[in-house]
């Protein structure tokens, strides 16, 4: 049975996280032992005689439609446990684009302001070893964009549990578990995306031989108005064409409308010696075309550029100096050199001398 507690207020619920992604949070081993995985769960209701379970919901609506439905707490503990249950609008982290939802406590624009648990924002007991069926509605607002939606419901458990540690640092962890809603709302939909900000850094070695690397970076945008899921993949080709890298693709899952985030590719070691590279992402997702883009940097060893430059100019000046010592003392630098040639051009042809200029009267 699902009981109000009328108990404290804990007002640091999901303070220490910025985000919490659907399914089980993560737990990170302490010296004193590994953090166990939630003795409960938040599950869709599925119809009687389903061969599938939900694993989250998914409804066609109009503007102005409400759907009612279910979904089952369960604990499994031996242990009474405290929860709070909350509506939350559905995001992509900034980094590496995983699907989540938002911690309560942010103000609700999308999905988690159009569903109602009825359940407000109170701490509630259960049993252990028990479930209940908390009934909710989700309510289209009749100006709802065409197009996909996201959100979600979670569940927190808010029950103290403090964590045994060496020394006088303690601490407590809430496990949380949600369920996913998506909401299509009828009316025309485009699905596209965009690749931008594709970014390099490298590291070389001042003589180019070593230990070189380099990381590369990008966004990625959904420009439409439908979830997208596919692959980016990345390569890397030289000035002739030639493909040096190519990464793992990175999968994309749930990517909602609006949604932008960054992915950032494993480090690459042992670069190309030296030249001009080209970087390429290609994102695709079925039923849309690619998204593209590109962007050239250079591998450029400084200490071994500035020999080649020093010796540059050595070569150069050298060939100054020989033309000079071959042109002789005064020699003109600059103009073109008068000949013999030019002399006897002037040979032959009568000059007006200013005697015969003054006569002819």
């Amino acid at each position: 049975m699902l009981r109000t507690r009328t108990l404290r207020r804990l007002s640091a619920l999901v303070a220490a996280t910025a985000l919490s992604t659907v399914g089980l949070v993560g737990a990170m081993p302490t010296e004193a032992g590994a953090i166990g995985v939630p003795t409960f769960s938040l599950t869709p209701v599925s119809a009687p005689g389903a061969i599938h379970p939900r694993g989250s919901f998914h409804y066609d609506m109009k503007p102005g439609q409400t759907i009612d439905d279910s979904v089952v707490l369960a604990n499994d503990s031996s242990q009474l446990q405290d929860f709070q249950i909350w509506a939350t609008d559905g995001l992509n982290t900034p980094i590496g684009g995983a699907f989540a939802l938002r911690p309560l406590g942010y103000h609700m624009t999308g999905v988690g302001a159009w569903i109602n648990t009825h359940l407000g924002t109170g701490i509630y007991g259960l049993a252990g070893n028990t479930s209940v069926t908390i009934n909710f509605s989700v309510t289209a607002p009749a100006n709802a964009t065409p197009g996909d939606h996201a959100g979600g419901i979670e569940a927190l458990d808010v029950t103290p549990e403090a964590q045994p540690t060496k020394g006088p640092a303690h601490f407590v962890i809430h496990r949380g578990v949600a369920t996913a809603v998506f909401v299509r709302v009828a009316g025309p939909v485009h699905a596209s995306a965009a690749v931008s900000d594709i970014a390099v850094k490298t590291s070389v070695p001042a003589t180019g031989f070593g230990n070189s690397k380099a990381t590369i970076s990008f966004q990625l945008e959904n420009t439409g108005n439908t979830l997208l899921s596919g692959e980016a993949v990345v390569t890397v080709t030289n000035l002739f064409g030639q493909t040096v890298k190519t990464f793992r693709p990175i999968g994309v899952q749930a990517f909602v409308p609006g949604g932008r985030f960054t992915a950032n590719e494993p480090t690459w070691t042992n670069l190309p010696f030296i030249g001009p590279e080209t970087v390429h992402v290609k994102f695709t997702s079925p039923g849309i075309p690619a998204a593209t883009g590109s962007s050239t940097f250079w591998i450029l060893p400084w200490l071994l550029v500035v020999v080649i430059i020093a010796a540059l100019a050595a070569l150069a000046a050298l060939w100054w100096r020989r033309r000079r010592r071959r042109l002789g003392p005064g020699a003109p630098t600059g103009a073109a050199e008068t000949g013999p040639e030019g002399a006897s051009a002037l040979e032959g042809r009568d000059v007006p001398s200013e005697a015969s200029v003054g006569s002819g009267g």
